[in-house]
C-alpha cells in the first residue's frame, strides 16, 4: 500500500467513493498505474481487468480474501476464508478471436469491456434488455451469405453459442466460487467482485487511516498532508507513544 502512497488512495477514495462500482474499480486501477491512460482501463476485457485488480488487492492488502454470504436454503450467513491463487485464470488471447460460423450465418465479435457495461447499465432502457444490448456491442458484423444482420435477428441457438464462446476465451470475466453451507449442507455458487471487494479493503483502510490522523493531528499539531507523507511505520510508532 505504501507505494502507492496514502495521499493518492486517499484522493482515489475521495473520488470514487460515490460512484458505481465499476467506475470505483477503473479509478483504482489508474490510480495504481496512471502511465497506462483512464481509458485503457475501460477498454480491456473484464478478465484482463479483474487480474490487474487481483494483483492489486495482493500489492495493497495481500492475498487472503474474506468472503461473507447468505445461504440461499437456510439464510444462515457464511464467512469463507477465500485466496487471491484460488482466482488465478488463464488470460484470454491478445489476438481478435476467429469468426463464429453456424448454419449459413458468421459473425465477427469481441469480448465485453468496462466501458460496454457500463454503456449498457447506465442506459435508460429497460433493464430487462442488458444482455441483449451487451451482445450487439460485442458484435461487430453478422452476415447470412451477402446479407448482413442486425444482432438482434441473430438466431437463439447462435447467441448461445456467442455467449458460450465468449465465456471460453475469457474465463477470467466471470469469476466464480464454489460454497457449502456448514448449517444445512446446501452446495451452491457465487460470482466474486473483486472490484467491489477491494474497494471495500479501502473503505476499512481509510477509516483506520483517518483515526490515525485525527490522534496525530490531536497530539501534535500536524497537518493531514503531514501525516499523510509519514510511511505507515513511522506512523504507527508516534501513535504508539500516544496511546502509551
Amino acid at each position: 500500500m505504501e507505494a502507492l502512497g496514502a495521499q493518492r488512495l486517499l484522493q482515489c477514495w475521495d473520488g470514487a467513493r460515490d460512484e458505481h462500482p465499476l467506475r470505483r474499480a477503473l479509478a483504482l486501477l489508474d490510480a495504481a498505474w496512471p502511465e497506462v491512460g483512464a481509458a485503457r482501463w475501460g477498454a480491456l476485457p473484464l478478465g484482463a481487468r479483474d487480474a490487474r485488480l487481483i494483483a492489486l488487492h495482493e500489492a495493497l492488502f495481500g492475498t487472503a480474501l474474506e468472503t461473507r454470504v447468505d445461504c440461499p436454503a437456510c439464510g444462515a450467513e457464511l464467512e469463507t476464508p477465500l485466496s487471491t491463487g484460488e482466482l488465478a485464470t488463464p488470460p484470454a488471447p491478445a489476438d481478435d478471436p476467429p469468426p463464429l460460423v453456424e448454419d449459413g450465418i458468421a459473425v465477427e465479435w469481441r469480448l465485453p469491456t468496462s466501458d460496454d457495461l457500463l454503456a449498457v447499465l447506465e442506459a435508460d432502457d429497460d433493464a430487462a434488455d442488458a444482455a441483449e444490448r451487451l451482445l450487439a456491442r460485442c458484435v461487430r458484423a453478422a452476415r447470412r451469405g451477402d446479407a448482413a444482420l442486425a444482432p438482434q435477428e441473430l438466431p437463439e441457438p447462435l447467441i448461445e453459442r456467442l455467449q458460450q464462446a465468449m465465456a471460453e476465451r475469457d474465463p477470467g470475466a466471470d469469476l466464480r466460487i464454489a460454497l457449502a453451507c456448514p448449517a444445512c449442507g446446501q452446495a451452491f455458487e457465487r460470482r466474486f467482485d473483486i472490484g467491489s471487494h477491494l474497494f471495500g479493503a479501502l473503505d476499512d483502510w481509510t477509516e483506520r487511516l483517518l483515526d490515525e490522523v485525527h490522534a496525530l493531528a490531536s497530539a501534535y499539531g500536524w497537518s493531514e498532508a503531514e501525516i499523510l507523507a509519514l510511511p505507515a511505520a513511522r506512523r504507527r510508532h508516534y501513535l504508539a507513544r500516544i496511546q502509551a
